[in-house]
């Protein structure tokens, strides 16, 4: 593929695969969490910290992952992140708890160049469509999520758990093999040091970390703990919230194709979309804390926001910057504040429980991140673009708040 040529449906069907590959090995997990639980002797606790670390490492990773790609390039971090993720997934259920907690570690630092970068591809390979393929690549990543959370119950019943998390390892080495063939060019930068976007003296860019940290915080701790806790609340068999949960993924499929080319298309009301879109949070909880008989509704409202917040926001973030090195560095930021924050949720959630010895004190802790991002969200919707203006003595004057 030459740049004449410019990148078409393969180099899509590559950033598709590479989303494809970036929840399966976080949904598959808690799927069969109480069967790994009882083989491996983990408390709610120790089970929160399993769905934590991968998030944690999603933090600590982020502006690593941003450099290594200024360094070696986009393509090479993201193919070498992929293979050495599909070896983690590969091996991590065979093993005691510590290795299960190690490998799922490694598991979120290999995930975090996908996260960083494949927005930055987006922007870079298909600058003209960027609403549509930032929508297009979230689903991919919400999709891969809603097939695992829905085929690894199935699988371990027939393999076992431990072979059904490890069989998951073959459609993250597909990906890296068609991204290594299918990729788009590498970006042509001028000699020198590449210029720097000055991410973390931008406050907007702090706005959008602190609403990153607190979606993904109520993502995972659902995602890690819903096949727990809807048992407990609607009295529902491990089939029937199994099934639940993967309502809540798939649904998230619509949220994903729909709200990034809403928020291109719709420049003037981008602050009454993420309302209305960050809403459906508020909606999920207080319909899973007052009415939990109700629970196939509570799935469809929060799955098309969960899927679509994340969308929105990854699509502002492309929208706002200027530039490629801005969407990468914005990115790299942004992650690694929010991960760090939102991998508080799981654990947090899980120590609810063991203090409690219920469900509630966790749902009204998701009900307030809920009512958090809501109020955040027309800050985040702004126009004004993520950038430094230089001033003649090249002092940065920071815009984007």
């Amino acid at each position: 593929m030459t740049h004449a040529m410019g990148p078409g449906i393969a180099t899509a069907v590559a950033i598709v695969a590479v989303g494809m590959s970036l929840r399966s090995p976080i949904t598959s997990i808690a799927a069969v969490l109480p069967e790994l639980r009882a083989d491996i002797q983990l408390t709610a606790t120790m089970a929160g910290l399993l769905a934590s670390l991968p998030v944690v490492c999603f933090g600590l990773a982020a502006t690593f992952a941003a450099g290594a790609a200024r360094r070696f390039g986009i393509n090479r971090v993201l193919v070498t992140s992929l293979l050495l993720l599909a070896v983690l997934v590969a091996v991590r259920p065979f093993g005691p708890a510590w290795w299960v907690l190690a490998t799922s570690a490694g598991i979120g630092v290999a995930i975090t160049a996908g996260n960083v970068l494949n927005p930055t591809v987006v922007r870079r390979d298909f600058p003209r469509r960027q609403g549509p393929m930032i929508a297009v690549s979230t689903a991919a990543l919400t999709a891969s999520a809603a097939v695992a959370a829905a085929l690894t119950v199935p699988l371990a019943m027939w393999i076992g758990w431990r072979w059904a998390l490890a069989v998951w390892a073959l459609p993250i080495l597909a990906a890296a093999c068609f991204y290594l063939l299918k990729a788009g060019p590498e970006e042509v930068l001028p000699d020198g040091p590449p210029p720097r976007a000055h991410a973390w003296r931008m406050p907007a860019a702090w706005v959008l970390a602190v609403f990153f940290g607190l979606h993904s915080g109520l993502f995972y701790a659902n995602t890690a703990w819903m096949p727990t806790y809807l048992p407990a609340l609607a009295g529902l068999s491990e089939a029937q919230a199994g099934v639940a949960a993967s309502i809540f993924q798939l649904v998230g499929i619509g949220g994903a194709l729909s709200l990034p080319v809403l928020t291109a298309r719709l420049t003037g009301g981008r602050r009454f979309l993420a309302l209305g879109c960050t809403l459906t949070w508020v909606v999920f909880t207080l319909g899973l804390l007052l009415a939990p008989g109700a629970y196939i509704a509570w799935m469809i409202i929060g799955g098309f926001g969960q899927g679509g917040v994340m969308a929105m926001l990854l699509a502002l973030i492309t929208l706002r910057s200027p530039d490629v090195n801005t969407v990468r560095e914005v990115s790299g930021m942004t992650q690694t504040v929010g991960y760090l924050i939102s991998a508080l949720a799981p654990t947090v959630a899980g120590s609810l429980v063991e203090l409690t010895g219920g469900w509630t004190a966790s749902l009204v802790l998701f009900l307030g991140m809920g009512t958090a991002i809501t109020l955040l969200s027309p800050i985040v919707a702004s126009r004004h673009r993520l950038e430094v203006r230089r001033e003649p003595a090249d002092r940065g004057v920071l815009r984007g708040s």
